[in-house]
């Protein structure tokens, strides 16, 4: 993303969530500063344009927009706080879930009766946090190992060493701590129920097979360190030492064993892990209930469809077949027929006409954001998908995609274009009342593939050609695949203060009939024309004259 010192409450983050889906993630910073100068609410909008190929002839007849719902899956969660370990074991740090489970064990044992919910929502929130923090220190890893083998200074290897030292020596400290307090609730089982224990237990089994699949990670960014300048067999020696004491630990609380023969006890584990990180990741999610608006207005539409030909009915009925049935009673019961039929279809016609003309201005759907922690609705969105001509696409979102093509020919110009859009509000001030730590939310946008896999060629085609080096004819085949380019646009919209300037993004899916290869970022900062042009181009106030452009 291009960027902006306006947005520093947004941020972007696109991954391959398998061969057949894509995600995107919004983060909406909740600032505090808002409400002082009376903003209740947080507004967003976020629109994804889809440029389908030409070649995969994709029309409003044959991918209507609820093919597009049926491949698309939209949901909110916190965003994980982020802390330190310092701060974790920082007694007089509030925020930190260790204290606030040490606050409820000590009320507990002055006799005060124990809320079943808050206790296991901050272990798993503790969970999550330690978490990030061990996928923080060995993407910090991985980042100095690349820096130290393209550099290769002393002083990185040093610090590589450092990091991976750090690593081993903090988190066994905040198992520790951790487990400590475990065993203490454990010690008034009886008093407390079993759930709570076992919830408990949970973060406690979760975050030892965190650990270890950590620690391995770090071994094999270890082991591919072989021309290192220095010794970095301390490292591991730490690695080992803290695998092997954490191997004892699960073995004498009976949790998994793995070996690489034990196909049975492998299966069990990818199955356990995944669920117990789905439960500890519920402190974070927020529930999503949507509720479909295109019936509500669609049937208005029809009901002023009917409307009208009841009019047209009323006004024909007896002024013209009465007089008719004078002359004959077939006459007038074909007459009748023939205007019962016209008042049929000017109802249906009628009812997509104006359907069609209304449509642009109201959602598809309407999602309301509730905390399942306490009913609280936090926020909602209204979503649309619609197709568009690309002539019709605004000029600041065409400037991106025509740039840096792969190939620049026609059809790229006749791309089908489909434009999702979704508007945000988070209300603040029901945040910040109600989470401290968690003011940060995540809105992520799941987009799948799968109807678009049929319409794709074989992912192969031969190629044959004269191989000048060799001085031979080669025939082979060569993978065939397509691009399918998408721009975010994401606009804040301050409540009172006008509408933000727009931030970009860009992705090129390379995909073929087995499904997405990789996604391309494509790069915005290094073009400074287009930089200058889109924000040229890009007006708030024309935006918002047409809903749909």
């Amino acid at each position: 993303m291009r960027p902006d010192p306006r947005h520093d409450t947004i941020d972007t983050h696109v991954t391959l969530h398998d061969r057949s889906q894509f995600e995107v993630q919004f983060t909406y910073g909740v600032a505090a500063e808002h409400l002082v100068r009376g903003q209740a609410n947080e507004h967003f909008r976020v629109e994804a344009f889809c440029f389908f190929p030409s070649n995969l002839g994709i029309t409003e007849l044959n991918y209507p927009r609820e093919a597009f719902y049926r491949n698309l899956h939209a949901y909110f969660r916190f965003k994980t706080p982020v802390m330190s370990e310092e701060e974790l074991l920082d007694p007089l740090n509030r925020n930190s879930p260790i204290n606030m489970l040490s606050f409820l064990l000590k009320r507990l044992a002055m006799g005060e009766a124990l809320d079943e919910v808050v206790a296991p929502a901050e272990a798993r929130l503790f969970g999550t946090v330690v978490s990030q923090l061990m996928r923080t220190r060995q993407a910090q890893a991985e980042a100095l190992m690349t820096r130290a083998k393209q550099h290769g200074e002393v002083a990185v290897w040093r610090e590589f060493e450092g990091c991976c030292a750090t690593l081993v020596r903090s988190i066994p400290q905040l198992l520790a701590k951790y487990r400590q307090l475990l065993a203490d609730y454990q010690t008034f089982q009886g008093r407390v129920p079993d759930a709570l224990l076992q919830a408990l237990q949970h973060v406690d089994e979760f975050l030892t097979y965190r650990f270890d699949h950590t620690l391995a990670a770090m071994h094999f960014i270890l082991t591919s360190a072989w021309e290192a300048p220095v010794k970095l067999d301390r490292v591991g020696d730490l690695l080992h030492a803290a695998a092997d004491e954490e191997a004892g630990y699960r073995r004498r609380q009976g949790y998994l064993q793995l070996s690489p023969g034990d196909e049975q006890a492998l299966a069990l584990y990818t199955y356990r892990s995944g669920a117990l990180k789905k439960l500890i990741d519920q402190v974070l999610y927020l529930d999503v209930r949507t509720k479909q608006q295109t019936n509500r207005w669609r049937n208005l539409a029809a009901g002023a469809g009917a409307m009208v030909a009841a009019l047209f009915a009323g006004y024909t009925d007896r002024s013209v077949t009465l007089p008719l049935y004078q002359h004959g009673l077939w006459l007038a019961v074909t007459v009748f027929a023939a205007f019962y039929v016209a008042k049929d279809r000017l109802k249906e016609v009628l009812r997509e006409y104006v359907w069609d003309k209304v449509s642009q201005y109201f959602p598809d759907n309407r999602l309301t954001v509730v905390d399942p922690a306490n009913g609280l609705r936090i926020g909602h969105c209204n979503e649309k998908v619609r197709h568009l001509p690309k002539g019709k696409v605004p000029a600041d979102v065409l400037a991106i995609r025509n740039a840096a093509h792969v190939v620049d020919l026609d059809s790229a110009r006749k791309e089908s274009v489909m434009l999702y859009r979704n508007d945000v509000t988070l209300r603040a001030r029901e945040i910040l009342q109600e989470h401290q730590r968690r003011t940060h939310v995540k809105h992520i946008l799941r987009f799948g593939i799968e109807e678009l896999l049929p319409r794709l060629d074989n992912p192969t085609s031969r190629v044959q050609f004269y191989d000048n080096d060799s001085h031979v004819f080669c025939r082979l085949r060569a993978p065939k695949v397509y691009h399918l380019n998408v721009v975010f646009r994401l606009t804040p919209r301050d409540e009172g203060h006008g509408t933000g300037g727009p931030v970009y993004r860009r992705i090129r899916v390379i995909l073929d009939k087995n499904g997405i290869h990789r996604i391309d970022d494509v790069s915005l900062s290094e073009d400074t024309s287009l930089t200058r042009s889109v924000e040229k181009q890009s007006s708030p106030r024309v935006r918002e004259e047409d809903p749909m452009y």
